[in-house]
């Protein structure tokens, strides 16, 4: 076992279950669950003429948004990591593998769970992902490329959710059960991110100048179909808002100049590590 996943490997070892350390009786209906300035419509005209209740209800339903992604993710990761059951899997991988799924697993209930709270069970609220599942049931763990998309993933939301946390002077700017789930998360998230880092280290070396620059291309590609799906608003998650004209405010937040530059400030430091890895180059990065 290498010394970065026998590291890693340690410090996922005391699994916590997530269901089991929140409080969900800290949930504060007076507050929003993300910070208004985070808002997928808080650089619209519109956004300034909702009322407070109205806020709150839109920081639900993007605050639902991220529980959405976190479940898309995590299950795609789950499902390619034990398709083969760990046959011949080097015994240092399999154990970070295994450790992942336990606290992917958790992470999806706690965010169902927060869905179902949030009153928005059954409303889409995901923009297009079914080229980028597509894609991903087609990589398999022991590809780089498989890695790096698991990475550009991660990191995207995990970026996005510590900018929110950064940005709470006191748990009590936002509901404390919402941050209670922010907190766990990226705390957590952090290890998964460093497992997919090493993970993808190991596998770089077998990936061609031809393989580099598809793999390149397929980034430039699947980064803006991920972004969109997670971190803007899709029409059905706006209607649920009583707002009738949701098809062309979800157009308008997505030609955003003020909502690009956050997902593209979310997406930097994952393009960054990638192009010191020298899978892309300075093109995908700007």
């Amino acid at each position: 076992m290498s010394t970065k996943l026998a590291r890693l490997s340690r410090r996922m070892s005391h699994y916590r279950d997530p269901l089991a350390l929140l409080d969900f009786a800290a949930a504060d209906p007076a507050l929003p669950w993300i910070p208004y300035q985070f808002l997928s419509l808080a650089m619209l005209p519109e956004y300034a003429s909702m009322s407070g209740a109205e806020r709150i209800r839109l920081s639900r339903v993007d605050f639902a948004r991220l529980c959405a992604a976190g479940v898309w993710l995590e299950g795609l990761l789950m499902s390619r990591v034990s398709a083969r059951g760990f046959i011949g899997a080097p015994l240092a991988e399999a154990c970070i593998l295994l450790q992942e799924v336990r606290e992917e697993a958790g992470h999806s209930l706690m965010f169902l769970r927060m869905i179902e709270r949030a009153g928005l069970s059954g409303v889409p609220l995901l923009g297009p992902t079914r080229l980028l599942t597509w894609i991903a049931q087609r990589l398999a763990p022991h590809q780089a490329e498989f890695w790096a998309m698991v990475y550009i993933g991660e990191s995207v939301t995990n970026n996005f959710v510590g900018r929110v946390l950064r940005s709470c002077t006191s748990e009590a700017a936002i509901c404390p059960l919402a941050h209670q789930v922010m907190a766990l998360h990226h705390q957590e998230e952090g290890r998964h991110l460093a497992a997919a880092h090493a993970l993808l280290e190991a596998r770089i070396a077998g990936l061609g100048a031809l393989r580099r620059h598809a793999f390149a291309a397929l980034v430039r590609v699947l980064l803006r179909r991920f972004l969109e799906a997670t971190l803007y608003p899709t029409p059905a998650s706006l209607r649920s808002l009583g707002i009738v004209r949701a098809d062309a405010l979800a157009q308008r937040v997505r030609q955003s100049p003020e909502r690009a530059a956050l997902a593209k400030a979310c997406a930097a430091p994952a393009l960054a590590f990638m192009m010191r890895a020298g899978l892309i180059g300075e093109t995908e990065v700007q």
